[in-house]
């Protein structure tokens, strides 16, 4: 009756016919007002917390480089050889930007064990002999142990303490034939996403983006029909270049992140341009994240990852990373909720100050697990709705959430038909239980309230 088979994956789906179409010209007509939207010169109205206009250095000290001393910190008094970081060329003017960087931005320590289920461990992911500032015999001002009883929950803003970000600069990718660069800076989850904005325009130099293309999908890494993932890295990269989007990413060489960055590997072998690509990845998670500690700094980074470590490298694709830290390590979750109030507060920000028109942002879903339909369901119910473009054929949940897209009612209702079968598909996909299967069938009914701003990514034809 359906293409959907009561058994197996949702790879065994079949494509869901859609008349051919560019990427760029689904992620454009997905948003609200994207259409012929050129960004101004010099944008005007975009003020941050500290009063001052993200335009006014808009395109100014764009041939300015910079140098290492023998210290390993930037300074700018030379050039900088093959690097396209550009930075501030007064002396005077990098000692302010580093006193406004750590006094703005912070880092996150554990110094209270709370142990986890594996008692040698404590709820942070780290082993007390890992909490340099504490130890078993250690008390507190008020003379307790820092030392917490097991049925305390461990939480970042009880349990971590704050000193400033001691880790922000630039990063030379090693191990490829070619050296890349990207900018990088450790933050606290909770930092202000404001002070973020305008710490990427002013400090980073970029351009806000007229479009902002937020990937999401599987951690794990799982491989793509070659043609859809020619469609999905081409339809990518080409509208981050034709419209001036920015690309939020989790940043970590792993699952939807590493054909991201395998699309944007393939760009800039054929091309100069490079689009701007930032990774929001958890600090705990980074495989030699040691190397990247420095103030000011440009640190050498190995993308050769440990094949038995449980953490990874980040991706040598991208221009920029924020790394997210709450205090844990091996463990994602960090950088969600800095990651979502960043997209919003772009999302305020005027490209056209004439019409009060704000930077769009689209969701796109590659392949992912159950959390992968919650995003969906989340962006949707935003406000003003985050529209979502999903890759077809991609596995998992985008193709639950393509097929409910095909068979559901205007009203985003479905059949007792196509429920049964979309309970049994999520009950193999995600080894869930009935019940569990029940609660993300209710998640997908959430978002096809939404039909009209769902579209689909399939892998008919390249554009």
């Amino acid at each position: 009756m359906f293409p959907l088979r009561t058994t197996g994956t949702p790879k065994s789906f079949k494509p869901v016919t859609h008349p051919p179409f560019c990427l760029k010209q689904q992620l454009q007509t997905q948003t609200l007002h994207t259409k012929s939207v050129r960004t101004p010169e010099r944008i005007t109205g975009c003020k941050t917390h500290t009063g001052e206009d993200l335009g006014d250095t808009r395109g100014q000290r764009r041939h300015q480089r910079m140098t290492m001393d023998s210290r390993g910190r930037r300074v700018s008094n030379g050039s900088f050889k093959r690097s396209s970081v550009k930075r501030s060329a007064s002396s005077g003017s990098q000692k302010v930007h580093r006193v406004w960087i750590e006094r703005t931005f912070v880092k996150r320590d554990c110094v209270h064990f709370i142990p986890s289920k594996d008692t040698s461990r404590c709820s942070c992911g780290q082993l007390l002999v890992q909490h340099a500032s504490i130890s078993p015999v250690v008390k507190d001002e008020g003379g307790g142990a820092l030392l917490a009883t097991p049925a305390e929950r461990w939480t970042p803003l009880k349990h971590t303490h704050t000193s400033p970000t001691d880790a922000y600069g630039v990063i030379e990718f090693q191990g490829g034939g070619h050296v890349n660069k990207a900018m990088y800076i450790r933050v606290s989850y909770d930092s202000r996403p404001d002070s973020l904005l305008h710490m990427m325009v002013k400090d980073w130099q970029l351009e806000l983006p007229t479009l902002l293309i937020s990937v999401h999908g599987g951690l794990q890494n799982f491989d793509l029909p070659p043609k859809l993932k020619q469609v999905f890295g081409k339809g990518l990269i080409k509208a981050a270049v034709t419209t001036g989007a920015w690309i939020f990413t989790g940043g970590v060489s792993t699952g939807v992140i590493r054909h991201v960055g395998d699309a944007l590997k393939d760009h800039s072998s054929k091309s100069r341009g490079k689009v701007c690509a930032i990774g929001i990845a958890p600090w705990g998670i980074i495989e030699n994240r040691e190397d990247l500690i420095g103030r000011d700094v440009i640190r050498p980074y190995q993308t050769m990852s440990n094949p038995l470590s449980k953490l990874s490298v980040l991706n040598s694709s991208h221009s920029h990373f924020i790394l997210s830290d709450n205090g844990t390590s091996g463990k994602y979750g960090a950088e969600v909720r800095l990651r979502r109030q960043l997209e919003k507060h772009i999302a305020l920000q005027k490209i056209n100050t004439r019409l009060g028109q704000g930077v769009p942002v689209v969701c796109l879903i590659l392949e992912g697990g159950p959390n992968v339909i919650s995003i969906v369901m989340e962006s949707l119910k935003e406000e003003p709705p985050v529209p979502v473009v999903v890759c077809d054929g991609s596995g998992r949940a985008s193709d639950i959430i393509s097929f409910a897209h095909r068979y559901c009612e205007e009203d985003g209702s479905v059949s007792d038909g196509v429920k049964d079968q979309l309970l049994v598909t999520v009950q193999k996909t995600f080894n869930y239980s009935r019940s569990q299967a029940q609660q993300i069938f209710l998640m997908v009914m959430e978002c096809m309230k939404k039909k009209a701003l769902v579209g689909h990514m399939t892998s008919l034809v390249v554009t």
